[in-house]
């Protein structure tokens, strides 16, 4: 079995992601603008997804040589979306959490009314 890697192959990889990721931005910036609002999850996502993004961008060699940025600056930016992604997923819970807590049993909601 001949397992040869193609070392050509592998930085247009970063290209087909950093379009797959644009792709999926596309889709909830769409669906974010249709909610028309700056709290609901696909807004947060979409925020998400653009720092992502621009973290993938920067990593490709060809733009950051290009734009004499550090090679660090793209690896800075996916830890930054990361922490964004856990405040969002963090305060979502919390806050579903104590909306949970204040909902009332009414008597509609029980079978004792048979």
């Amino acid at each position: 079995m001949n397992l040869d890697l193609n070392l050509e192959f592998i930085p247009s990889m970063s290209i087909i992601t950093s379009i797959l990721f644009l792709v999926s931005l596309a889709f909830f910036v769409l669906l974010s603008i249709k909610s028309k609002s700056i709290r609901t999850f696909q807004f947060q996502i979409s925020l998400f997804i653009g720092l992502y993004v621009l973290g993938e961008i920067f990593e490709i060699k060809e733009i950051a040589a290009f734009l004499s940025i550090p090679e660090w600056l793209g690896s800075q930016i996916h830890v930054g979306a990361t922490i964004f992604l856990t405040f969002i997923i963090w305060i979502r819970f919390y806050y579903s959490e104590k909306a949970i807590k204040n909902l009332v049993d009414t008597p509609a909601d029980t079978d004792t009314q048979k």
